[in-house]
């Protein structure tokens, strides 16, 4: 294998986190305080291309590989000390935009991507209810049925990243119960539609600087043409199509934490000193270093194999359910070693890596659970 990124990639990643440097991380920590959302921010990852990166240029987008935007994903996280702007991020383009660039029609891919590569519209993903996670086919209870022209839906979906502020959403819903999985459509839904509601935003232990609700429907009517791939191919062909993309690109995220924090501890263990001399002496320090560090980079060639696998249009359900099972677990114990590191400072609000720690919880419950994961990468050695 050839290990070695292309150079205009390490070049665009270079940028990319410069990018966050300059523009998200300087106030990062007063919107994670206020649990602020930042227009202006997301204008300006609109106007740098990323939010379309992996679209194809005809629809607007910077047709971005896998890789490419697995590496965007890393090195933003590594710049900006925000995991609630890269989840929104990652919310938006890959689990909110992917299922129509890979699964729409012309004219809907037409009609939608543009405006989302932009940032005009801002997209999310409605799978999860309010009884219903892991099991998310066999558990769901919205229903979606179909009346002349249109489909009528009724139900909810719970913890819906962009929730509050987003103008479309790929839904799920049962169009024929008696098929269980294979009885679940897709739908485009507009946050105009008749019928359609978003709840209130709900307060989060982390993640605070991207928005989440939960979203209604109530006899909310779907035009027939915002049908997303065929009536009850949704969640498998859909699934099969973005989750991939989301446990390698979103993931990489995370990834991308991990490094900056490792940088931020490594400048503290200098300057800290105890004892007469900087803590980064202490032989208890560099352990915690470079069990982190070592991680950090199994994780990162995990993340690499899964994106170049979808780059060559191979199925990869083991490697990036390894790849985010491996590395969510790194970036949970990585929030705790890290952590110590800092000592009492950890739980001061104005530490970055105090930030990272609550952020860091979500890492095995989103995009599948790991005990989830644990289940596919069983399942794929039967």
């Amino acid at each position: 294998m050839n290990f070695a990124l292309p150079e205009d990639v390490i070049d665009f990643g270079e940028a990319v986190k410069q990018f966050a440097i300059e523009h998200v991380q300087p106030s990062a920590e007063e919107r994670d305080s206020k649990e602020e959302w930042s227009t202006e921010i997301w204008r300006k990852m609109g106007e740098m291309g990323l939010l379309g990166l992996c679209f194809p240029e005809e629809y607007g987008g910077q047709g971005a590989d896998c890789l490419t935007t697995t590496y965007a994903a890393e090195k933003f996280s590594e710049g900006a000390f925000d995991g609630g702007l890269a989840l929104a991020w990652g919310a938006h383009t890959i689990i909110g935009s992917m299922p129509i660039v890979l699964c729409g029609t012309e004219e809907q891919k037409q009609r939608y991507v543009p405006k989302l590569a932009t940032g005009e519209f801002t997209a999310g993903l409605g799978l999860t209810e309010p009884g219903s996670g892991s099991d998310a086919a066999g558990s769901m209870m919205t229903r979606a049925e179909k009346k002349g022209d249109r489909y009528v839906l009724n139900g909810s979906k719970m913890f819906i990243t962009n929730g509050p502020i987003g103008d479309v959403f790929i839904v799920m819903a049962v169009t024929d119960k008696a098929k269980g999985p294979m009885g679940i459509s897709a739908f485009i839904v507009e946050k105009e539609f008749k019928g359609f509601s978003s709840g209130k935003k709900l307060e989060k232990m982390g993640m605070r600087t991207s928005t989440t609700s939960e979203l209604i429907f109530e006899d909310m009517e779907v035009p027939e043409e915002n049908l997303l791939s065929k009536e009850n191919s949704g969640f498998l062909r859909i699934g099969k199509a973005t989750l991939e993309w989301e446990r390698t690109v979103l993931v990489a995220s995370g990834l991308g934490g991990i490094s900056g924090m490792l940088d931020e501890s490594i400048r503290y263990a200098k300057n800290r000193e105890q004892f007469g001399e900087p803590i980064i002496n202490f032989q208890a320090i560099q352990d915690k270093i470079a069990r982190v560090r070592s991680k950090i980079d199994a994780s990162r060639l995990l993340l690499y194999i899964s994106a170049m696998k979808k780059d060559k249009g191979q199925p990869a359900p083991n490697e990036s359910s390894i790849a985010k099972l491996h590395t969510t677990e790194t970036l949970m114990e990585a929030a705790y070693e890290l952590g110590q590191i800092h000592g009492g400072y950890c739980f001061i609000h104005e530490y970055p890596v105090e930030r990272f720690y609550r952020d860091a919880r979500l890492a095995s419950l989103g995009g599948g659970t790991n005990e989830v994961m644990r289940s596919i990468i069983a399942a794929n050695y039967k």
